[in-house]
């Protein structure tokens, strides 16, 4: 079980190293391309549009995941907390998210090296949408796995609350 603006957060930091890496060594071996011509207003405009339909239907359907999760248990043991420096990069996925545009950037078209940034938005723009999504409802995001390979969310309190202790100081119910 992990925090999913963590999750979001990590997947964008290596999709901004794929990028990175992927125009260093396009750019070592095939050189720097010019820059392409100006596009035209027009296929701008539907550009632009198509990207904030995306993501407005993509905003939508990850708040209504996130309302359908399930609290926690209160006797689930959740993880500890670590800083945030420490999930910026999830190795697994850095071979996924740089090696089709490396190899299409140097059998094709260079420009397509930059493509992972495309990619770096769309979970910029998640992460964005868990970290309002949790300061709104004060609770935290969790994905949790479940059988077959798949994962659910979870939420749970900010904080846990401290257990209720008696007068003698022992633990009670």
């Amino acid at each position: 079980m992990y925090r999913s603006l963590y999750h979001e957060l990590s997947a964008t930091g290596t999709a901004l190293a794929a990028a990175a890496v992927c125009a260093a060594v396009t750019g070592a071996v095939r050189g720097l391309p010019p820059l392409p011509d100006r596009p035209s207003g027009t296929s701008a405009a539907v550009a632009c549009g198509v990207l904030a339909l995306v993501a407005v239907l993509e905003v939508t359907f990850d708040v209504r995941s996130y309302r359908a999760a399930v609290p926690l248990a209160e006797d689930v043991a959740l993880p500890p907390d670590e800083p945030l420096r420490k999930h910026l990069f999830l190795p697994g996925l850095f071979p996924v998210t740089a090696l089709p545009p490396l190899a299409a950037a140097l059998a094709w078209e260079p420009w397509v090296a930059v493509t992972p940034l495309v990619i770096a938005a769309g979970w910029l723009l998640q992460a964005t949408t868990v970290a309002v999504w949790e300061r709104r409802n004060g609770t935290l995001l969790w994905r949790r796995s479940v059988p077959l390979g798949s994962w659910e969310f979870a939420t749970s309190p900010v904080s846990r609350r401290p257990a209720t202790r008696t007068a003698t100081g022992a633990p009670g119910d």
